[in-house]
């Protein structure tokens, strides 16, 4: 398998960044627009229109032009997945470490990227033995 350029690895972490919010604001019960996803991440509408062109093409999102933006069961996995690994590192992060919870909510942001799925696996499992479920 060839290794990712400096730009995918940019654009594949753009682009989930992109599906999270995304996800976050459908699952606020609202209509997603551009400009909603440009507010949440603070990014421009031009950015928002180009990513969400990039996930239309890998059929992570459908969107008629000017329209809402909804998630493909694709992207909602996809989605659901990566918000997944925020959230178990966030936990490790500020429950075993004692990270103040804003920066680990930043650090988890990064973090969720680069980690690897044996990585992942392995720190959930000592994560749910070592805390109580947390509420």
């Amino acid at each position: 398998m060839p290794k990712a350029t400096s730009d995918e690895k940019i654009l594949r972490e753009a682009g989930e960044d992109y599906l999270e919010t995304i996800l976050r604001l459908e699952d606020g019960g609202s209509d997603v627009r551009s400009i909603d996803v440009a507010t949440e991440m603070g990014v421009s509408r031009p950015s928002v229109n180009k990513a969400i062109g990039v996930l239309k093409k890998a059929g992570m999102v459908e969107q008629k032009p000017y329209g809402r933006i909804h998630l493909t069961d694709l992207g909602r996995a996809q989605a659901q997945a990566v918000t997944g690994r925020h959230e178990m590192l966030k936990r490790f992060l500020v429950r075993i470490l004692g990270v103040d919870p804003v920066i680990a909510d930043t650090d988890a942001c990064k973090m969720e990227h680069v980690v690897s799925e044996e990585t992942m696996a392995k720190l959930a499992g000592f994560v749910d033995s070592t805390l109580e479920p947390s509420s």
